[in-house]
């Protein structure tokens, strides 16, 4: 089979990401401080935190793909991660940059996949993910799950909806 099957079969997942990042950075548009981290319930993340956490990961799909992508923020994002002094966060204007600079490394690098690289085995431990393209589609899932919730928080905040 030729690359240019390979790219149209990772086609749908470039679509995702691509469909995604202006929505990750229209949802922290012209938010005070206060807003970007009021979380709409004591168990919910604001929307700074749910922002960053999309682009640090975008950022981890990155290297998955060989690339550099660091975004700087070591842990502070991570699945799972405690919340802790506002200080050590990016504000919501870093979170929007990093999301610009990491975009066009995730879209080369999706474009310079091939069919050998779609049917690699998977490296991270996700049941149910057997295959790069399988941890692709996963990562544009989760990515997408994460935008929902931005719109959701922003909606939540008295903000119109990102979209439609």
């Amino acid at each position: 089979m030729s690359t240019t099957t390979a790219i149209s079969a990772a086609g749908p997942i470039t679509l995702t990401f691509s469909f995604n990042q202006p929505f990750v950075e229209l949802a922290l548009e012209g938010l005070s401080h206060q807003e970007l981290w009021r979380a709409p319930t004591p168990r919910n993340n604001p929307i700074l935190w749910v922002a960053g956490h999309v682009v640090q990961t975008r950022a981890t799909v990155v290297q998955m793909l060989g690339q550099s992508a660091d975004t700087g923020w070591g842990t502070l994002f991570d699945r799972g991660a405690k919340i802790g002094e506002r200080g050590q966060y990016p504000s919501a204007t870093e979170v929007a940059r990093v999301m610009r600079e990491v975009s066009p490394r995730l879209h080369a690098a999706l474009a310079a996949i091939t069919e050998a690289d779609l049917i690699r085995p998977a490296a991270l431990p996700i049941p149910g993910i057997n295959t790069l393209m399988d941890e692709l589609a996963f990562f544009a899932l989760h990515e997408s799950y994460h935008v929902g919730q931005l719109a959701y928080i922003r909606k939540s905040l008295g903000y119109p909806g990102l979209a439609g």
